[in-house]
């Protein structure tokens, strides 16, 4: 209730004029409430947009950690065969080749002099339909490293070895080439995944049953 400034009549706080004088009250107090009102009412509807862009700074970031994160050799690499001796990469630039694979008696086997030669190769295994890319690479100390050819948070299934990195072909993530350590990118965490080989009657073999059994990481 507010009383009437001229006979102190009380009256309802929306009325503009007192019930028994007439008198017209001031519009100010009415224009505050409703400014408060309105006001309020901004800040509310200011808040959800302010919220939904915090919480995709927090998934962003949660994501980044998550492909980005740490990233440390992989102890898989110092334990395949050395094949050659070393190779200097240094301002050079190599594509991958396409080559073809043979699986017979549960192994799958190319060409060890082929890998020589051309440093790095890509080559795939099927099964029942089923298309795995695979690819072997001459490390710099010589080593022969064989793994699954899939960058697996872009998909990417191709690569190529720039100085001493190996480069995924379409984000351009990179790792040393001679431990496959994140150097790079967004992609740090999954580089080609490892395929342990072993090096018979210059063949490089891989067993299959390991291929038909991997699984992406992500």
């Amino acid at each position: 209730m507010k009383a009437c400034p001229k006979c102190q009549t009380k009256n309802q706080e929306s009325s503009r004029f007192c019930k028994k004088c007439g008198c017209e009250f001031s519009s100010s107090s009415f224009q505050d409430k409703k400014e408060k009102v309105m006001g309020n009412h901004k800040r509310k509807r200011l808040w959800i947009p302010v919220s939904l862009a915090v919480i995709a700074v927090v998934l962003v970031g949660m994501g980044y950690w998550i492909i980005e994160g740490n990233t440390t050799a992989n102890p898989k690499v110092s334990t395949q065969p050395k094949v050659s001796e070393k190779v200097d990469y240094t301002g050079q630039s190599i594509r991958m080749i396409d080559i073809s694979a043979k699986a017979e008696k549960g192994k799958i086997s190319i060409p060890l002099d082929i890998v020589r030669e051309k440093r790095m190769v890509r080559f795939e295994y099927e099964n029942n339909g089923n298309k795995i890319p695979l690819l072997a690479y001459i490390t710099p100390t010589g080593k022969v490293v064989t793994a699954v050819s899939m960058c697996e948070p872009c998909k990417s299934t191709r690569f190529h070895i720039k100085d001493k990195s190996m480069v995924c072909n379409a984000c351009y993530t990179e790792w040393q080439l001679e431990t496959l350590k994140g150097i790079s990118g967004g992609c740090l965490n999954y580089p080609p995944d490892v395929i342990p080989s072993t090096v018979e009657n210059n063949q490089i073999r891989i067993d299959e049953k390991i291929i038909k059994e991997w699984k992406p990481r992500v």
